[in-house]
């Protein structure tokens, strides 16, 4: 069967709209690993526990088992998006989005990525093993699945995942969770310009750390001892990869803060810490919103106001105004 024949089945198969064709087309192309093996079902409560996920997740996550013989087109796509993280095992920078499905499909679509991830544990745990990253490091950064999983339960209501690209980097080892923040081993997209009393600045392809901030702390101590701990894991676990900068998008690093959070705040501490680049236009509104309160964009009006940050969000989009992420960088 061709690939343009076969995509066109699979996406009426899965109800996909006709702009996701190309990405199904791309994963068509994906060479095939070694046959994809699930978890045996006895094992799946107990693996998915290790992984964070809460109960009220693992019970209809393992009633979700996709199956070759009655779901073709999902076992399809299982297929090919286990093969795309194995092939591409111990590599950074994005992959290509992977298509969002239907809604239509009910539980079966919201836990889907949720069986890819689970597909993909002994691989990943494999090359953490090859890189010598301890045991409790290695379940640590994949845990980050029932984390994202709790964020979609408290903004939609009900179980699912929907942060499947995002933890595309974590089921391949290209992140890693080191105190309070996690570190994305990357290459610098962008030229930045020499900074007056800076020994350095990143040029476009250099090695870099991307930090990303879970929910928690950003004291200057946490931070500092993250990226402490950052600074040794790397140069044991990579050794063969120079880290000379660290980069950081956030809504953290938004000036626009700066009118509302007083100076000795943790985030504007952590603001301070990097070198802007200049900003893209954006609206980065419902992101924010989601990180923050964990609710849709949607609901604004019923958003608590009852801390500063929470009051200089909402009151920013009532005014008309858009947050943005911005982008950083430091020397390492």
């Amino acid at each position: 069967m061709n690939h343009v024949h076969e995509v066109a089945q699979i996406a009426n198969a899965l109800r996909l709209p006709p702009d996701v064709r190309p990405a199904l087309e791309r994963l068509a192309e994906v060479q095939a690993s070694a046959a994809v093996c699930l978890p045996a079902p006895a094992e799946t409560d107990d693996l998915l526990a290790r992984l964070g996920v809460a109960e009220v997740d693992r019970s209809e996550i393992i009633a979700t088992r996709p199956s070759l013989n009655k779901q073709p087109a999902l076992w399809w796509l299982l297929d090919r998006c286990h093969s795309l993280l194995v092939n591409r095992m111990g590599t950074g920078g994005a992959l290509d989005p992977w298509p969002v499905l239907s809604r239509e499909l009910g539980p079966a679509a919201r836990y889907f990525y949720v069986w890819v991830f689970l597909s993909t544990v002994a691989d990943v745990r494999r090359y953490h093993l090859e890189r010598g990253i301890p045991d409790d490091l290695s379940w640590r950064v994949l845990s980050t699945l029932g984390v994202q999983m709790a964020n979609y339960r408290a903004i939609y209501g009900e179980g699912g995942l929907h942060t499947q690209d995002w933890l595309t980097f974590h089921f391949r080892g290209a992140v890693y969770s080191l105190g309070g923040l996690h570190f994305e081993r990357q290459r610098i997209w962008f030229d930045a310009e020499r900074r007056p009393g800076v020994s350095a600045a990143p040029r476009r392809g250099d090695h870099a750390l991307g930090l990303h901030i879970p929910e928690g702390s950003l004291s200057p101590d946490l931070v500092e001892d993250a990226l402490h701990r950052a600074r040794g894991f790397f140069a044991r676990h990579f050794p063969d990869e120079d880290h000379c900068f660290a980069t950081c998008v956030s809504w953290l690093l938004d000036e626009q803060l700066q009118e509302y959070l007083s100076p000795d705040s943790n985030i504007l501490r952590f603001q301070r810490r990097f070198h802007l680049i200049p900003p893209r236009e954006s609206n980065d509104n419902a992101t924010m919103v989601e990180f923050i309160f964990k609710r849709p964009l949607s609901g604004l009006d019923a958003l608590p106001s009852t801390t500063t940050l929470q009051r200089a969000v909402i009151g920013h989009i009532r005014a008309g105004r858009t947050w943005m992420f911005r982008t950083g960088w430091l020397v390492w």
